[in-house]
């Protein structure tokens, strides 16, 4: 009893947790078996999301039950979201300095409420629920390892085949998908001249406008591809290039003095000094946070690519 509660105040990071917990190492996660049930923790500091945690099981019917059940517990938990998968269910942790020793609290309480309920623990297979016996493989599902029939295995290994296919097959409406990517370099534009108006720096709406542009070049019919990611990129770059330049001839306009043209006035602004960092600071600072938000948003496919919905063989 002391040593259980030794591990409960004790602080934590990936290495020590596993080590305590008796749980092997992955890359950024840990997995093993947790109070009788398969469970897998991801975390990567500066992912989306921090932390991932799953338990393994088969909900068998009882997946709403399951959801309502969770969305309950949230506050408890202190979880940001949850949802229950083909395989089991998931939350996010919400991020802290103690997130380890969360992680535990959330571990035995999830795995208390499943072995009470009857949901299947370890010695089942997700998929069909029944007890795992000699013809199983070891697997993993969205790199999530585990224990499975090997039919099993066989049968989600070709739904996942199946559904990307059919994605590849499926028509991708670039044009239309690409107006969407449009009107998130056309929101950080908005966003750009808001906030340039207000205090003069207007490049945190080249931050938003490729998370923006790429939700709806996906909600506009377009598919995962580079593509979206270098549309989304560019489109607010020109965007917010454009607003800046529609910033500086309204100011200009404003305020001519003894200036012929707001073109004239701007060049004259332009070289001061305050008016050249000020030109440097906006422009320099929206080509990075454009750059970053696609980076991000490139990290994010290919790493979807290779693990999402990817199901192998361990053995």
């Amino acid at each position: 009893m002391a040593e259980k509660e030794r591990q409960k105040t004790k602080k934590y990071n990936l290495d020590s947790f596993a080590e305590a917990y008796g749980l092997e190492r992955g890359k950024h996660c840990c997995y093993g078996v947790w109070n009788g049930y398969r469970v897998h923790v991801k975390r990567v500091p500066f992912g989306n999301p921090a932390c991932l945690v799953t338990v393994v099981t088969k909900a068998n019917g009882k997946e709403e039950q399951l959801k309502k059940w969770l969305i309950r517990k949230k506050k408890e938990l202190c979880i940001t979201d949850s949802g229950v998968v083909g395989i089991g269910l998931m939350v996010c942790p919400k991020s802290s300095t103690d997130t380890w020793r969360r992680v535990a609290h959330i571990l035995d309480t999830i795995t208390a409420h499943l072995a009470k309920n009857g949901f299947a623990g370890a010695d089942r297979c997700p998929y069909c629920g029944e007890e795992l016996g000699k013809n199983c493989v070891e697997m993993s599902d969205s790199d999530i390892p585990f224990r499975a029939h090997e039919p099993c295995f066989e049968q989600a290994y070709l739904q996942i085949q199946a559904k990307r296919a059919e994605e590849a097959a499926r028509k991708d409406k670039k044009p239309l998908a690409t107006l969407g990517a449009l009107l998130g370099g056309v929101l950080a534009a908005a966003i750009f001249a808001a906030c340039w108006f207000w205090f003069s720096f207007g490049a945190p709406g080249a931050l938003i406008g490729p998370f923006v542009g790429a939700w709806l070049y996906k909600k506009f019919g377009g598919k995962e591809t580079v593509y979206k990611v270098l549309a989304c990129g560019a489109l607010t770059l020109v965007c917010t290039g454009a607003g800046y330049l529609v910033c500086l001839y309204v100011s200009a306009m404003a305020d001519l003095g003894g200036y012929a043209s707001a073109f004239a006035k701007i060049a004259a602004d332009l070289a001061t000094s305050g008016g050249a960092t000020n030109l440097i600071l906006n422009v320099v600072f929206s080509a990075v946070f454009a750059l970053a938000a696609a980076g991000w948003l490139l990290r994010g496919y290919f790493k979807n690519k290779k693990s999402v919905g990817s199901v192998k063989r361990l053995d």
